[in-house]
């Protein structure tokens, strides 16, 4: 069963009621407390933590496969959190995308410059 609360702007919460009651755990007043609890508890959880990881040179994919590999130890040694190796992971995937157009770009000039195209 839906939520049966209705928000500031007027559309229903669509997060699922809890058993027995009508509205979800955010919604419900016998859990106000609970709520709020959980929300300091999260923001607690949520701190930044100060890591100073040394810059890395990232010019060749096997550049950026040591950068994965080193986080991925990171990550399993407990050294590293899994929310800081997720950015690395999500940064390393477009920091790949971009070396991959660039060869593209080099080798297609090549070409063109070799049939007589562009210079």
């Amino acid at each position: 069963m839906q939520c049966t609360y209705i928000k500031e702007n007027g559309i229903r919460c669509d997060a699922q009621a809890m058993k027995e009651a009508p509205f979800c755990f955010s919604h419900n007043p016998d859990t106000k407390e609970e709520k709020h609890l959980a929300v300091v508890r999260g923001g607690e959880n949520s701190r930044r933590i100060d890591i100073r990881l040394p810059p890395m040179e990232l010019r060749s994919p096997k550049d950026v496969i040591l950068l994965v590999s080193d986080t991925i130890n990171g990550v399993r040694s407990g050294e590293l959190p899994p929310n800081v190796a997720n950015t690395i992971g999500f940064l390393s995937g477009h920091l790949l995308k971009a070396m991959e157009i660039s060869d593209i770009e080099v080798r297609l000039s090549a070409l063109e410059v070799a049939i007589g195209g562009k210079k």
